[in-house]
């Protein structure tokens, strides 16, 4: 087994496409604007993985299912990135307007500094650091 991708179902799909390529900087693979692309579907890569967007009807319809609740919980999941800077990465992408949900705190336990945002349908997002063995140390 090889792990894809996650696929995000949205009820704002512009939004959400807008959000994950220009405010992320995620790159797009396909997108309703590449050739041969439909509204409602994209798929962008960050590294080896990828964030495929899909409006949550349009899936729902696809399965003959009804459409899930338009906002996620967002303690359901959590999608975990790993930045250079989580500090500056946090600042830069509160500027562009991302909800935040946690500023960057230290998690010694977790040997990382986090923070956590949401993207515009809810999907709860944590970028981290790793912190330096010495930052994970308990004091004695």
């Amino acid at each position: 087994m090889k792990f894809s991708n996650v696929r995000l179902l949205t009820t704002d799909f512009d939004a959400s496409y807008r959000f994950w390529r220009d405010v992320m900087g995620l790159t797009v693979a396909f997108g309703p604007d590449s050739p041969g692309g439909v509204p409602g579907y994209a798929y962008l890569t960050l590294g080896d993985a990828g964030i495929e967007l899909m409006r949550a009807d349009d899936f729902a319809a696809a399965l003959g299912v009804p459409t899930p609740p338009s906002v996620p919980s967002s303690l359901e999941a959590v999608l975990v990135i790993e930045v250079d800077d989580v500090d500056a990465t946090y600042a830069e992408l509160v500027s562009k307007g991302t909800r935040s949900i946690k500023e960057p705190t230290d998690r010694p336990l977790w040997r990382a500094r986090t923070a956590e945002i949401t993207d515009p349908d809810g999907h709860m997002i944590e970028i981290y650091t790793q912190l330096a063995a010495a930052e994970t140390t308990p004091a004695e």
